[in-house]
Formats: C-alpha cells, sequence, structure tokens
C-alpha cells in the first residue's frame, strides 16, 4: 500500500512552539544550549568551502567560543565541569590487555631496529667488498706500473749501452754472470735425474738378458724336499711311536 505524504505547515508549527515552549521552561543546566556570537564567515566574507584548511580552522574557532561561553554558562549556574586532582578513572580495558598492547608495540620496535640493522650491515658488507675490490685494483696497477716501469728501464738501458764498460748489472741483464759461469767450469751443470730405468731404444732392442723359462733359478721349481715323497700324518705318528 502506498504511503501519501501530506504537508501540513500548521500543525509543525504547532509542535515547534510547543516544543520551544517546554524548553523555555527549563533551566539551562538541563539544555546546555550554547550559541556563539560570531557565526561561520559565510555571508559577509564569504568562505571558500572546499579549501578544507581554512574550514577546518573556521569550525575550530567557532568550537573553541562555544566551549568559552559553556564555562562561563556553567559557572553561573554552578555546574561543576572539572575532574577533581583525586578522581580515580577506571580504565575500560584490562590490565592484561595493556599488558598484550605493550608487548606487541615493544615487539614491533624490535622488529623496526632488527630491520635497520640487517641494512646496516648489508650496506656496510658493501661498502667492505668494494674498499677489498678498489684495493686490489690499485695494488694490481701499482704493480703494472711497477713493472712496465721496469721495462722501460731496461731498455733504455740496454740502448745507451752502446760501447760503454760492461758491469755486473749489465752482465745481468745479458744472461751472462761471472759467478755462475764460474760455478759451470767448476762443477759443470748437472747429470740427468731420474727415469732411470727408462727404456730407450737400444735397451728395448736388447733381448740378451731374456729367459723364455723364466727368471727363476734352472727355469723350473726344484723337485728338492718336495711333497710328493713325504709319507702321510698318520705313518709319520706310526714311526715315531716305534
Amino acid at each position: 500500500k502506498e504511503q501519501v505524504l501530506v504537508k501540513n505547515s500548521k500543525a509543525l508549527a504547532t509542535v515547534l512552539d510547543e516544543m520551544t515552549a517546554a524548553k523555555r521552561g527549563m533551566p539551562w543546566a538541563e539544555t546546555f544550549d550554547v550559541i556563539p556570537a560570531d557565526p561561520l564567515p559565510f555571508e559577509d566574507n564569504p568562505l571558500d568551502v572546499h579549501d578544507d584548511l581554512k574550514r577546518e580552522v573556521a569550525f575550530y574557532n567557532l568550537a573553541l567560543e562555544a566551549v568559552k561561553e559553556a564555562r562561563n554558562a556553567c559557572n553561573d549556574a554552578g555546574v561543576p565541569f572539572s575532574r577533581p586532582d583525586d578522581f580515580f578513572a577506571e580504565m575500560v580495558k584490562t590490565d592484561d590487555h595493556m599488558a598484550k598492547v605493550k608487548d606487541r608495540l615493544i615487539f614491533e620496535a624490535k622488529k623496526m631496529d632488527a630491520v635497520a640493522q640487517r641494512k646496516s650491515n648489508k650496506e656496510q658488507k658493501l661498502r667492505a667488498k668494494e674498499k677489498r675490490a678498489n684495493k686490489v685494483a690499485e695494488k694490481a696497477k701499482r704493480k703494472k706500473d711497477h713493472f712496465k716501469a721496469v721495462d722501460e728501464w731496461a731498455k733504455t738501458a740496454a740502448s745507451n749501452r752502446g760501447g760503454a764498460l760492461v758491469d755486473d748489472d749489465d752482465e745481468h741483464f745479458n744472461g751472462q754472470n761471472k759467478k755462475r759461469m764460474s760455478a759451470d767450469r767448476k762443477y759443470g751443470h748437472g747429470g740427468k735425474r731420474g727415469r732411470f730405468k727408462q727404456n730407450d731404444r737400444k735397451s728395448l732392442d736388447d733381448m740378451s738378458g731374456f729367459n723364455p723359462r723364466g727368471n727363476f733359478h734352472g727355469g723350473s721349481k726344484s723337485k728338492k724336499g718336495s711333497g710328493a715323497n713325504r709319507k702321510g700324518k698318520r705313518a709319520r705318528d706310526a714311526a715315531r711311536s716305534k
């Protein structure tokens, strides 16, 4: 069944008048109605309602003015509005719940510290690795420059030597050394080392030491003292018991 809405202005005005009259007869402490003297700046100097900051500041100033007027009205009506110094307010949440909340906050703080520490350690490792790589590269560069300088000095010395007197250093660069040459004349250059049993072409073709019957004595096993003529154990025991 469709509901029909009827605008009864006369009845609405009557109800409003009754509510207003009933309200006027009530003390202020029952209504706490506070209307600031300065309205919102929407008429004389229109405020841009789309500016969030200015709009919130206007609401804050209006609420602050209303609170000040309400404090004065409470003082006039003898209504207390401040909390006593010895007032004990029981917590809505239990101590166990707050302990869990505290433990959770401590855990989150430790977790964040651990993550930050891991990041710091990882960054330090990367820095240390880069430092070691730079040090190795610098060392290799110094070594390369050193050998290059030595080679250049040797080439310069060889080109500038010409017909000058030859000293010990020049002999060393020329591959000749007086001490080495004297030791070679006195002790020789050394003989063959190791591989004494290695065959060569001559020893491979030499068949003079080959024995077709084997390399043992006589070419066969000796028959002397063999077990073919030995008596059995019982016969030997019987012979000993006689």
